[in-house]
């Protein structure tokens, strides 16, 4: 769930590790402000959940996907990554049947331990692009593409067969929302990725205005 980089200004004043873990995808960190308690799950140096002390997302493009998912209807959500399960959790309180899916079998109990994840929201230890190719057809009303976990643009993002994998298993007037980090859209895969998308027959709604931790949504439907 990649919100923001360590050199965001928010994040970078008066933190101290809670927790580090090693992992088979890379180093995860749990970060305290101690100015403000707010909590933040790191993963290779990127910032993917940030909460506060009470445990309520403050990333703002987490909440206008969460209300853009509400807007459109959607019912069954499929989240592919979870990262501290800030957008998971905000679903499942919103009512919506949410399936969360990341490649960190540790993501669920940390999730737990440091961000208020209610226990009843269980993760799916599954590679994002795995999880899709064997996914019943129809069974999702929305996709939210969130596994930007690293300094570099995750291969399924450029990859049109992923994207066809996510049409095949949305349900009639389903929506994806991909979240975008900064330097992905401004890079040179910003072509490929939208290229990849329309390739496998997403047309492009919106493409939102800057967050402040340098996010972008970008909102596709299926062009069918």
């Amino acid at each position: 769930m990649g919100t923001a980089t360590l050199e965001s200004p928010r994040w970078n004043r008066l933190r101290i590790e809670l927790h580090r873990t090693q992992t088979t995808q890379g180093e995860v960190s749990i970060t305290l402000h101690t100015r403000n308690g707010a909590v933040g799950y790191v993963k290779n140096g990127e910032l993917q959940t940030l909460v506060d002390a009470k445990g309520r997302n403050l990333a703002g493009h987490l909440d206008a996907a969460v209300e853009l998912l509400k807007r459109n209807g959607a019912s069954r959500v499929l989240m592919l990554g979870y990262g501290g399960g800030a957008a998971s959790g905000m679903l499942l309180r919103e009512g919506i049947d949410v399936v969360s899916v990341d490649c960190d079998p540790r993501a669920e109990r940390l999730a737990q331990l440091f961000f208020r994840a209610p226990p009843s929201l269980s993760v799916i230890v599954d590679d994002a692009a795995n999880f899709v190719t064997a996914a019943p057809s129809a069974s999702f009303d929305a996709v939210l593409v969130d596994f930007q976990d690293s300094f570099a643009t995750p291969g399924p993002y450029l990859s049109g067969t992923f994207w066809r994998s996510i049409v095949r298993l949305m349900r009639p007037q389903g929506i994806v929302v991909t979240n975008v980090v900064n330097w992905v859209h401004l890079g040179p895969d910003w072509p490929l990725l939208r290229a990849a998308q329309r390739a496998a027959g997403l047309d492009s709604v919106d493409l939102s205005e800057e967050f402040e931790t340098g996010n972008r949504l970008l909102v596709a439907s299926c062009a069918r």
